[in-house]
């Protein structure tokens, strides 16, 4: 079985020296990733082809893993539905 030696991967974003901690990693990090302004060229032309806005990955949603309770999150979509109906009143006829 023949194994071949891989080098260690450099950063994508121009003037990064860092390594890359994974095999399929393109950049050191999250704020390289958001820093390259290639990438954000890359994003903005293709965001103007498909007619729409940019949104920075600052104001995506955060995903947080093991850092709130679950019942927290399950309050805030408790509290998101508050005033909804399961069932529209149209449709009641049907639930049951």
């Amino acid at each position: 079985m023949h194994r071949q030696t891989t080098l260690a991967r450099t950063c994508a974003r121009r003037g990064c020296g860092s390594t890359v901690n994974k095999r399929t990693a393109k950049y050191c990090s999250r704020d390289c990733c958001r820093l390259d302004p290639e990438r954000q060229e890359k994003l903005r032309a293709q965001a103007l082809r498909a007619g729409r806005s940019i949104v920075p990955m600052s104001r995506q949603l955060p995903m947080p893993f093991g850092g709130r309770p679950i019942s927290y999150q399950e309050d805030s979509i408790a509290r998101l539905g508050e005033g909804r109906e399961d069932v529209p009143a149209g449709m009641s006829r049907f639930a049951g």
